[in-house]
């Protein structure tokens, strides 16, 4: 595959974000790989779509940048979709609006589909972007938390899915009908954080996966920097989003497990929790006398996470199991 056609699709629904974005295209327009496209996906926000589209209205050289507005069920997995069906490239990548990518970013993308015809999808490093440095003790092992990917391999290898702020996926992926669940992902909490299923980006690799047997490729070349707001690391906003993330875990494993016979559906996240158990927390009451602070915030953040997240998995469980027994009954 010689320079194949790349359309980039971008989500955004706030004008808080704005000044992101348009770093985030700034970082595009810097590619130095040139046969791309980028789909832009506004929803909610009119002003937003408004002032976007008069930025690029006054640059003739933005031709390669389409402008959309989601009309239809609000939230990212349908925005995605948008994008998706507006597009014309052979790999179609997904980045966040505010993520920024690195120089090379397209071109390490070319190069990695064409040097592997046994992936479907591939990920990268999506780089904490720290809003400000004093933020820059949180644990890479809760980096699921700030939408940044935690402990990243060394080398290249699959993996079971990859991360929603930085990937990529041959045109094939979404073909029959294939795509995002609008059921899950985001629906533009912002601040306020999260309060619905997470992991549409999981979901559709799983899915994917098991119907090309195909995989998903990591490659620690494709590089993003995602920005990390201060609200981010409020513990309030950490709880909820643990929580979530648990909630949507128990209800994959229930779901996955029997509708796939897919055994380890949840092995990375046992292999982090093992991580964290063994060796975050016991390392951080070790250095509490010599880094009280830092050892404090990370035991802390430590507990409500773990806490959060679990409280979610019991409930989440206890919600995929009801709803199977009441399907059942009404069958």
């Amino acid at each position: 595959m010689a320079d194949p056609f790349i359309s980039v699709v971008v989500s955004a629904y706030s004008m808080e974000r704005y000044s992101d974005l348009l770093s985030l295209i700034d970082s595009l327009k810097s590619q130095s790989y040139t046969n791309f496209e980028v789909i832009l996906v506004i929803e909610k926000s009119g002003q937003l779509f408004s002032c976007l589209n008069r930025c690029l209205a006054q640059h003739p050289h933005n031709r390669n940048f389409k402008l959309f507005f989601n009309e239809g069920i609000p939230g990212l997995a349908s925005a995605r979709n948008l994008g998706v069906a507006k597009s014309q490239g052979e790999i179609i990548a997904f980045i966040d609006d505010d993520a920024a990518a690195s120089p090379e970013w397209l071109a390490c993308i070319a190069q990695c589909f064409a040097g592997d015809k046994k992936i479907i999808g591939l990920t990268g490093p999506a780089l904490p972007w720290w809003e400000h440095p004093g933020l820059s003790w949180f644990p890479s092992e809760f980096n699921w938390v700030i939408s940044s990917m935690p402990c990243l391999p060394r080398s290249r290898g699959y993996i079971r899915n990859a991360w929603g702020t930085n990937m990529a996926f041959r045109r094939e992926a979404f073909e029959g009908g294939q795509g995002f669940n609008p059921e899950l992902g985001a629906k533009g909490g912002g601040c306020h954080g999260k309060s619905e299923l997470v992991g549409e980006d999981t979901e559709f690799c799983l899915r994917i996966c098991r119907l090309s047997s195909l995989h998903i490729l990591y490659a620690p070349e494709v590089k993003v920097m995602h920005r990390v707001y201060k609200y981010r690391l409020k513990p309030g906003f950490i709880a909820k989003r643990a929580y979530w993330e648990g909630y949507t875990k128990a209800v994959f494993k229930y779901r996955l497990s029997k509708e796939t016979n897919l055994k380890g559906v949840l092995s990375e996240e046992r292999g982090l929790l093992k991580r964290i158990i063994l060796h975050l927390l016991p390392l951080s009451l070790l250095n509490l006398p010599l880094k009280p602070r830092q050892s404090a915030l990370t035991i802390l953040t430590t507990l409500n996470i773990l806490c959060s997240a679990g409280w979610g998995y019991l409930r989440g469980a206890a919600s995929a199991r009801f709803i199977a027994d009441k399907e059942a009954v009404n069958a």
